[in-house]
C-alpha cells in the first residue's frame, strides 16, 4: 500500500506528516478551475480548546479582534492561534501533498475565514482570482499587449504573476468599473484563445492551450475509479465577429467610420448555417476579429465534449494538462482530454482522490478559419 504524505503551512504554522506524529490534519479539499473565480482550499484541523500554554494537537481559540473590533481601514478583524501560531486574513495556505514516492504541491492560497468548532478549526483559502473578482480599476492603455495590460492590472491588484504570452497589441483599450478586473483579464484571453488561471504558487497565468503531451495517461482497471462524459453537438459551426469598425482598411490608428459594406473586415472561424455572431469594439483589426473567432469557436467545439474523472490520489495533475484515456470498457470513454479543472479530497476516513474536469482539446488557427482538429 502506497503511503500518504502532507505538508501544510498556514501563516508562521506548518505541519508535516513525515516528521511530526502529532500532525492534526483532518482533511483537505482544493478545487481550481481555469476562467473561473471557483478557486478554493478548505483545511480541517483538529484541535479541542485547551487552557493558554497547553501543548497537545494545537489550541484553536480566538485571539486578538475576535471580539469583533474594528482594524485598520474600518475592516474587521480576526485572528485564530493555532499551536501558538496566529493565523489571519490574507495569511498564505501552502500545500503539498504525496503518494509514495510522487509529491507536489497542488495550492497556494489566502486565508479569508475561519470556522471554530469544539474539536476542530475549519481554515478556506482563496487564490487571487478573488482578488481579481473584487477589484474595480479605471485605466486607459494605449498600445500596449496583453501582456503588458495583464501585469499592470495584477501590480495594481496586489496579485504575482506567472507565464503570461504577449497576446495582441491594443491601440487603445479601456479598462473600466462597471466590469471586475477578472471579467476585463478573461475577456483578453478570450480575444487571444488563451487559458486563465492560477498556478500552484497561486501566480496569475495566461497562455496558449496546451497542444503537447501526453502529460498523464490514465487506465480502467488500475488508476481510474469513476468516469463520466457527455458528448453533444457542438452549438455552432461558424462564428462571425465585428469589430468597432473597418479600421483595418487604413490601419489600427484610425478610429471608426460607417462604411456600406462591413463583410471585407469582419473576422470568420469555420463554416456552415449555425452561426454565432458577436461584436467586440475593442477589436480594430480584421486580424484581431479573426483572432476571436477562431478562439470562439474552438472553444464551442471543445466544450461539446465534457466530463469529469475521478482516479486514485494524483498532485501532478494540473490545469491545462492533457490526459489520456486508455482501456476503458466502453470506447467511446477513451481518447485525449484537456483538464479544466482539479479537485484533490484527503482525509483520514476516505484516503486521497482526485477529481479532474475534462473536455476535449480543439486546437485553432488552421488556414481557412478552421480548426486544427482534435489532437
Amino acid at each position: 500500500m502506497l503511503s500518504l504524505a502532507q505538508r501544510l503551512s498556514v501563516g508562521a504554522w506548518a505541519i508535516d506528516s513525515a516528521s511530526d506524529p502529532r500532525t492534526e490534519l483532518v482533511a483537505v479539499e482544493t478545487v481550481r478551475v481555469i476562467n473561473s473565480a471557483g478557486d478554493r482550499c478548505c483545511v480541517s484541523v483538529y484541535g479541542p480548546a485547551e487552557a493558554v500554554g497547553g501543548g497537545i494537537a494545537g489550541m484553536a481559540m480566538q485571539a486578538t479582534g475576535a471580539a469583533g473590533g474594528l482594524g485598520g481601514g474600518g475592516e474587521r478583524e480576526f485572528s485564530v492561534s493555532i499551536r501558538g501560531s496566529v493565523i489571519k486574513p490574507g495569511d498564505a495556505i501552502t500545500l503539498e501533498l504525496g503518494v509514495g514516492d510522487v509529491s507536489a504541491k497542488v495550492m497556494t492560497a489566502e486565508v479569508s475565514s475561519v470556522q471554530s468548532t469544539l474539536g476542530q478549526t475549519h481554515i478556506t483559502g482563496r487564490t487571487g482570482m478573488q482578488r481579481l473578482a473584487r477589484a474595480r480599476i479605471n485605466q486607459v492603455y494605449q498600445n500596449q499587449s496583453l501582456s503588458q495590460i495583464v501585469k499592470d492590472l495584477a501590480d495594481q491588484i496586489g496579485v504575482e504573476t506567472g507565464e503570461i504570452d504577449t497576446g495582441q497589441t491594443y491601440p487603445y483599450l479601456v479598462v473600466h468599473e462597471s466590469r471586475s478586473a477578472l471579467e476585463h483579464i478573461r475577456s483578453l484571453a478570450v480575444r487571444d484563445g488563451m487559458d486563465f488561471y492560477f498556478d500552484t504558487d497561486n501566480k496569475l497565468t495566461l497562455k496558449a492551450s496546451n497542444t503537447s503531451g501526453p502529460s498523464h495517461t490514465f487506465q480502467y482497471g488500475r488508476d481510474i475509479l469513476e468516469l463520466q462524459l457527455l458528448r453533444r453537438q457542438a452549438g455552432s459551426d461558424h462564428v462571425r465577429v465585428y469589430g468597432e469598425s473597418p479600421a483595418s482598411g487604413q490601419g489600427a490608428d484610425n478610429w471608426h467610420w460607417v462604411a456600406k459594406d462591413i463583410s471585407p473586415f469582419q473576422g470568420e472561424g469555420g463554416a456552415g448555417l449555425r452561426t454565432l455572431t458577436l461584436q467586440d469594439r475593442v477589436l480594430r483589426t480584421k486580424d484581431a476579429a479573426d483572432r476571436l473567432a477562431l478562439s470562439k469557436l474552438a472553444a464551442t467545439q471543445s466544450y461539446a465534449t465534457r466530463g469529469w474523472l475521478k482516479i486514485l490520489g494524483n498532485p501532478n495533475v494540473k490545469l491545462a494538462d492533457i490526459i489520456v484515456i486508455e482501456q476503458a470498457e466502453r470506447p467511446e470513454l477513451n481518447g485525449r482530454f484537456k483538464v479544466t479543472s482539479v479537485r484533490h479530497m484527503l482525509s483520514k476516513q476516505a484516503g486521497y482522490v482526485t477529481h479532474v474536469g475534462l473536455v476535449s482539446p480543439v486546437v485553432a488557427g488552421t488556414p481557412g478559419g478552421g480548426l486544427g482538429g482534435l489532437i
